[in-house]
C-alpha cells in the first residue's frame, strides 16, 4: 500500500510538472514583434529561401514555436534572436544603404555556402530551414546579376600617398603603418560580387604561424593587411589593379579584441585613409569572419608554404 501511495504522489506530481510545462510553453512571450519597415527584395525563389532559412533570427516576424517557449530554450532562443536582428535584419532593409544590402547578401550566401547558417542546432529543430543545393544556386546566380561592372579603360594603379607620420588611428585604436609594404604576400584574392582585387600581407609573427600550422588560435601579436583596388581590363582583356580603394587590418590580441574573437579591425579609405566605421563596425567585421573559424577567422590563406 505504501509503495502504491507513493507512485500516486509522484504520477500526480509528475502529472502537475507536465501541465505546468505546458502551460509555459503556450503563454510564455519570448520576443517581440517590432513593426516591418521595409523587407528585403529578392526572386521569388530567394526571397522564400530567406523567409524559411533566415527570418526566424533575421526579421521581425520572428516564428516562435512551442518548444522554443520551454523553460532555458526560451533565453537562448530570445538571445540568439536579438543578437541576430541587431546584426541584420531582412524586415528593416530599407534602412541600409544599396551597398551595405549587397554586402549583407553576399555574407548570407557566404555563411549558408559554409554550412555556418543556419545555425546547425536551429537547423536540426527546424527541417523546413535546410537549404538546397538549387536554392543556393539560385541565390548565387542572383548575386552575380547585382555585380559591379568595370570599364575597359587604362588607368595609373593609384596607392596611398601620405606624407606625413602623423597616421590615422581607426575606431578600434588600431593605427595605420605603412610598414606592411616590407611584409611578406600572404595571398591574393579577387572578389567577382564587387569587382574588386587584393593583395594580402602578413607580419613575421603571422607567417610563422601560417608555416607551423599554429593558427587556431593565431598567436597574439600577428597581423594581417589586405589592400583592395577596383579591377579594371585593358583593351586586351588583361585585368589589373585600377582605382585604390581601402586597406584593412586585423590585429591579434585575444585579451584585447576578446569581444570580437580575438582580432582587431580597421579599414582606411580612399588615398586620404580616412578611418571608415565604428566599433559596431567591427563586430559585424567578426561576425562576417565566423566564417573562417577553420582557419582561425582568417579568409584566404595561401595554398602552400
Amino acid at each position: 500500500m505504501k509503495i502504491s501511495n507513493r507512485i500516486k504522489i509522484f504520477s500526480l506530481f509528475a502529472g502537475i510538472c507536465t501541465v505546468g510545462v505546458v502551460a509555459m510553453a503556450f503563454t510564455t512571450k519570448v520576443v517581440d514583434n517590432p513593426p516591418v519597415t521595409g523587407e528585403v527584395e529578392a526572386p521569388v525563389v530567394v526571397k522564400n529561401m530567406l523567409q524559411r532559412a533566415c527570418y526566424d533570427c533575421h526579421s521581425n516576424k520572428t516564428d516562435i514555436k512551442w518548444f522554443d517557449k520551454l523553460p532555458i530554450a526560451a533565453s537562448i532562443v530570445r538571445r540568439d534572436v536579438v543578437t541576430a536582428r541587431k546584426h541584420l535584419n531582412f524586415t528593416e532593409w530599407d534602412k541600409l544603404s544599396k551597398g551595405e544590402q549587397d554586402s549583407f547578401l553576399w555574407e548570407a550566401y557566404n555563411m549558408i555556402n559554409a554550412g555556418n547558417m543556419p545555425l546547425p542546432e536551429y537547423a536540426a529543430l527546424h527541417s523546413n530551414a535546410q537549404v538546397t543545393k538549387e536554392e543556393l544556386a539560385a541565390f548565387r546566380a542572383y548575386l552575380e546579376t547585382k555585380r559591379v561592372k568595370v570599364t575597359n579603360t587604362i588607368d595609373t594603379v593609384h596607392t596611398a600617398a601620405v606624407t606625413t607620420t602623423n597616421y590615422p588611428i581607426a575606431p578600434t585604436g588600431i593605427q595605420f603603418s605603412p610598414e606592411f609594404r616590407n611584409w611578406q604576400v600572404m595571398s591574393t584574392t579577387s572578389r567577382i560580387d564587387n569587382t574588386t582585387m587584393r593583395v594580402m600581407y602578413a607580419n613575421p609573427i603571422a607567417m610563422k604561424a601560417i608555416k607551423e600550422h599554429k593558427i587556431n588560435p593565431w598567436p597574439d601579436g600577428a597581423i594581417v593587411v589586405k589592400v583592395v583596388w577596383e579591377k579594371e581590363v585593358d583593351s586586351e582583356g588583361n585585368m589589373h589593379p585600377g582605382k585604390f580603394l581601402n586597406v584593412q587590418y586585423m590585429v591579434r590580441n585575444a585579451k584585447q579584441y576578446e569581444s570580437t574573437d580575438g582580432w582587431g579591425y580597421a579599414k582606411f579609405e580612399t588615398p586620404t585613409l580616412k578611418p571608415y566605421g565604428t566599433l559596431l563596425t567591427a563586430q559585424s567585421c567578426a561576425s562576417c569572419h565566423k566564417a573562417a573559424n577553420a582557419t582561425g577567422g582568417i579568409f584566404d590563406l595561401p595554398t602552400s608554404n
